[in-house]
């Protein structure tokens, strides 16, 4: 019939919304880090503010989300 698609098509068709967000996450975290390991560089010497040393932890928590978005879409895909 015309106009009607399987759940496995527009499963393959929507945007991966777990795998962006995991992504997002990831890049913040990485862009903390390296504002982290820059800021002494730049400001003769002295520490980064608190927020950025929090904001590094979105880097291990990014890849986690990653890793259960893969393990998720796996898991539906059998």
């Amino acid at each position: 019939m015309v106009g009607m698609h399987s759940e496995s098509t527009e499963r393959s068709q929507r945007t991966p919304v777990g795998l962006i967000t995991a992504g997002v996450v990831f890049a913040i975290g990485i862009v903390a880090v390296v504002v982290l390991f820059l800021t002494p560089v730049v400001a003769d010497g002295s520490t980064a503010p608190t927020f950025v040393y929090l904001l590094t932890m979105c880097a291990p928590l990014g890849f986690v989300l990653g890793l259960i978005f893969a393990f998720r879409s796996a898991r539906e895909i059998r």
